[in-house]
């Protein structure tokens, strides 16, 4: 006859798959995002719109801090969140990747705020915004797991 209590998570549980999962899926993303077009922007003298992918942004994205565009710096802080979350330091890399979600979020807002050239966002920033929010969000629910058990 079975239990009806139900059954309590088990201490100490190995969640080394989960965090292999979301580190792979977070690279994954950035990874992705780096082949699609991210911004829109208008090409000098009247060409139309054209679109700049997420590599080109990359390379160029550290340059930005001369016109007050910090989002670039998302990226070394998606990294430091990935470490945090292989070493199973939850908290670290929920801060870690928390601050670099909001310092990605903002780099949409200063890039429109100077300069007049940038049209709109594309699949890619959203793409490159997702895999910022991979590791907090396991980190998140990793440590939720661990606080119940």
């Amino acid at each position: 006859m079975a239990s009806r209590i139900p059954a309590r998570p088990a201490r100490n549980v190995d969640d080394s798959s989960a965090r292999l999962i979301a580190c792979g899926v977070s690279i994954g993303l950035f990874v992705i995002a780096c082949y699609l077009p991210a911004l829109i922007t208008r090409t000098p003298h009247g060409g139309g719109d054209s679109a700049v992918n997420g590599a080109f942004l990359l390379l160029i994205g550290s340059t930005a801090v001369v016109s007050g565009n910090f989002g670039w710096f998302a990226n070394p802080l998606l990294a430091v969140a990935i470490v945090m979350l292989a070493l199973r330091a939850d908290r670290k890399a929920f801060k870690w990747g928390i601050t670099a979600c909001v310092l990605g979020a903002s780099s949409i807002v200063s890039t429109r705020s100077y300069n007049a050239d940038v049209r709109g966002t594309a699949i890619g920033f959203y793409v490159w915004m997702a895999s910022l929010l991979v590791v907090p969000f396991t980190a998140h629910l990793l440590s939720q797991r661990d606080t119940r058990s």
